[in-house]
This record gives structure tokens, C-alpha cells and sequence, in this order.
């Protein structure tokens, strides 16, 4: 029941939204980029709020106070889940866009919610696209704009982490932002590998922000903050 509630509520609360798609495009010909992100920070917090409740995730949040507010980031955590997403966009004390997968890009109403947003997607079958990908993302940074990735590039579906691929770490040193490194800790448990929903403890921890200037090789950034990852999980 709580399984069909969950995915029920969440394409539900999408396409109840759908009519704010005529706003969104009025605000984008209005040039009120502003407007637009903080209307639609509202009306996706309300949707990723209401999803952790129905998932039944009693979170454990530290850290928060770790992250600055006066500039943007880079959230860098691993991926156990599919409930990852909406636990950061709630839990973290600014908003962000993601990079997501470019099969996320396809999907109606939500591929284009999460364009608007900022989101950015990788093809990763194509290497010249994923670089003009890595190449938006770093501009969007620099514009003041935090964003989220997931090096793994897939969730692990369990407390393992997966191939940590350095080069999503390319962003924060070509823009010269902070990373924040995320981990979670049990959020596989909410969804099963059969999308069977199930209550569990998920803590999340915000790491101490790593200062990317610091680091010319994306390898070497990519083990301290895999490092600072592992110490919470």
C-alpha cells in the first residue's frame, strides 16, 4: 500500500503541476530567471517533503551547518537510492540542480522540469556530449548555481560504493567552487531492488566543504572527498 501511495502521490503531484508549465515559459520570455528558480524550488520542496514522509524515512541530519550559504557548491555524494534526490533538495539548506543521467531528459513533464531547473545530462555513451554537458555545468557554477552529482553514475542499491568516476570533479576545479561531500547511509533500504517501499533510519551527513582550488588533478579531489564520504558511512 505505502509502494502505490508513494509512486501514486509523485506523478500525481507532477501532473497537477503540469499548468505551471504556461508560467514558467512566461517568466523564461520575461528574462525573471530568479522568479522562475524560486517558483519552482517551492513547488518541488513541497513534492520532495511529502515524499519523504510517504517513504516512511526517519532522516538523521548533520553537518548542515558546514555548508555556506553565500556561495555555490558542488554536492558530491554516493548513491544508494532512488529516494537520494529528494532527501538532498530537502535537507540541504540551499537548493540545487542536478546531473542526472540523459534517459531522466526523456521522461514527460518531469525531463522538463528538471531542464528548467538547471539539471544538466550526461550522455554517457557519448563523450563529446557529456563534455559540452560537464562544460554547461561548469558555467552554470560560476553563474552562482549549486548543483548535485552522483559520481557513481548509478545507484548502488546497498551500502557499497561504486566506481567513484573522478571526472565529474572536473566542474568544481574549472569553476572554482567548493565540494561538499554527502553521504548517505541506508537510503537503499527505503526502495528495494523489486521498488518495494519500506520505513527505515537514512542518515544523511554534510562534510566539511573542500576548497577545489586546492587541487589541480581531479583524481586526487575525487580521493578526499570519497575519503570524507566513507568516514560517515
Amino acid at each position: 500500500m505505502r509502494t502505490l501511495l508513494f509512486q501514486g502521490y509523485m506523478w500525481g503531484y507532477i501532473l497537477s503541476k503540469a499548468n505551471k508549465s504556461f508560467t514558467i515559459n512566461k517568466l523564461n520570455k520575461a528574462g525573471k530567471n530568479k522568479e522562475k528558480l524560486e517558483l519552482m524550488d517551492k513547488i518541488i520542496l513541497k513534492c520532495t517533503n511529502n515524499l519523504i514522509k510517504i517513504s516512511g524515512a526517519n532522516l538523521i541530519i548533520t553537518g548542515t551547518e558546514n555548508i555556506p550559504l553565500d556561495e555555490p557548491v558542488l554536492y558530491v555524494g554516493n548513491h544508494q537510492g532512488n529516494m537520494d534526490i529528494p532527501i538532498l533538495y530537502s535537507t540541504a539548506p540551499q537548493t540545487m540542480a542536478f546531473v542526472a543521467k540523459k534517459e531522466m531528459e526523456k521522461i514527460p513533464l518531469l525531463g522538463y522540469w528538471m531542464k528548467e531547473r538547471g539539471c544538466v545530462f550526461i550522455d554517457r555513451d557519448n563523450a563529446r556530449s557529456s563534455l559540452k554537458a560537464i562544460n554547461q555545468a561548469i558555467e552554470s557554477l560560476k553563474a552562482g548555481n549549486s548543483i548535485a552529482v552522483f559520481p557513481e553514475g548509478t545507484r548502488s542499491k546497498g551500502p557499497e560504493i561504486g566506481n567513484f568516476k573522478s571526472g565529474s570533479l572536473r566542474m568544481a576545479i574549472k569553476s572554482g567552487v567548493k565540494v561538499v561531500p554527502v553521504t548517505f547511509k541506508d537510503s537503499y533500504k527505503l526502495i528495494g531492488k523489486k521498488g518495494k517501499n519500506t520505513p527505515a533510519k537514512v542518515s544523511v551527513h554534510y562534510s566539511d566543504p573542500i576548497d577545489s582550488r586546492d587541487f589541480k588533478d581531479t583524481n586526487k579531489l575525487a580521493t578526499e572527498v570519497l575519503t570524507q564520504i566513507k568516514k560517515h558511512l
